[in-house]
């Protein structure tokens, strides 16, 4: 029964790694039905399993990070194609329009 658990664990850090966020959610009720299925067990299966269970963690927590570093840039380059914003010494703000480009790649 342990290995129907561990099976799950790594499909789901396979699908991470590839960035197939979308096989996860199918995953899900199969890890469900895995932990109900789960007998008692000794104490080093359970923390190969903690441990696989932590991998998929701090995975997920990267690709998270990386989204959101992605997103950030997106804003950025989005802001910078409507212009610059200076500001002179009494901290007054100016903004300086982008002249607009003649072709945009795609």
């Amino acid at each position: 029964m342990i290995e129907n658990i561990q099976t799950v664990l790594d499909d789901m850090r396979g699908a991470i790694v590839a960035g197939d966020y979308e096989k996860l959610t199918g995953l899900l009720p199969a890890l469900s039905a895995a932990e109900k299925s789960l007998a008692p067990t000794g104490m080093a299966d359970l923390a190969a399993l903690r441990a696989k269970a932590a991998q998929n963690a701090a995975c997920l927590d990267a690709a998270i990070s990386g989204v959101k570093s992605a997103r950030r840039r997106l804003r950025e380059i989005a802001q910078a194609e409507m212009g610059l914003t200076t500001y002179d010494r009494e901290g007054a703000k100016a903004v300086h329009l982008a002249a607009p480009s003649k072709s945009r790649r795609v």
